[in-house]
């Protein structure tokens, strides 16, 4: 059983570490959500990418500058719409709309993912946690083996990615983990302490890791 885990992971794993992602945080003004959405659904409904998506989310717990944040995300290689629309000018005057339901965009950045475990629509609620590591190849090696622990008992997704520009306060990595909501992301943390050999084995391995910050999020809407 635990092969096949291993071999569902690394799948997933191929198949998301060719991506990258800009994301830019704001916030809102009170009551513009709805707007704001449909601001986005009349930039994004009805476009076809050439890999990736967007995703809308709004931040929850832990983030005190922001309440939402645009996430482009797609291959380098193979990035933006397959029309024929002008994304500069389009952006451009997106931005100056949303201008109008915001009080300012407060912080933007973008990074690698380097792996991404899972795929489960049903989890739209999301804890982010950025840091400094000493030996990132240390650390991913560290994470994969502690995802697949975890995988056997949750069908959460597991993210780990890098900041490559505009990383907060510094933090140069970030690992994501999903779940149904707030209770459900509790519930599982609960239980994830409870296989605490391979958490041993984990913080062992990691390397050295300076906390920067972590919170959560809850995707509204994506394209």
């Amino acid at each position: 059983m635990k092969n096949l885990i291993y071999l569902v992971l690394f799948v997933s794993t191929i198949a998301h570490s060719q991506n990258a992602f800009k994301e830019f945080q704001f916030e809102a003004k009170r009551g513009t959500e709805t707007a704001i959405l449909a601001l986005t659904d009349e930039m994004w409904g009805n476009a076809e990418f050439k890999s990736g998506g967007i995703n809308i989310e709004s931040f929850d717990i832990g983030n005190m500058k922001s309440t939402h944040r645009i996430v482009i995300y797609g291959d380098p290689a193979n990035w933006g719409r397959k029309d024929s629309i002008s994304n500069k000018d389009k952006w451009m005057v997106f931005k100056e709309r949303m201008n109008n339901h915001i009080e300012a965009w407060t912080h933007s950045s973008s990074g690698n993912i380097l792996s991404w475990a899972g795929d489960n629509e049903e989890h739209t609620y999301v804890q982010i946690y950025e840091f400094k590591t000493s030996d990132p190849t240390a650390f991913k090696v560290a994470h994969d083996e502690i995802v697949t622990e975890m995988s056997a008992y949750t069908d959460g997704e597991f993210g780990f990615g890098t900041y490559e520009i505009g990383g907060f306060q510094g933090a140069t990595h970030w690992v994501a983990v999903t779940a149904k909501s707030w209770s459900d992301l509790i519930l599982t943390q609960r239980a994830m302490k409870k296989i605490t050999k391979p958490w041993k084995t984990y913080y062992k391995n990691r390397g050295n890791v300076e906390f920067i910050r972590n919170y959560t999020a809850e995707n509204v809407k994506h394209y």
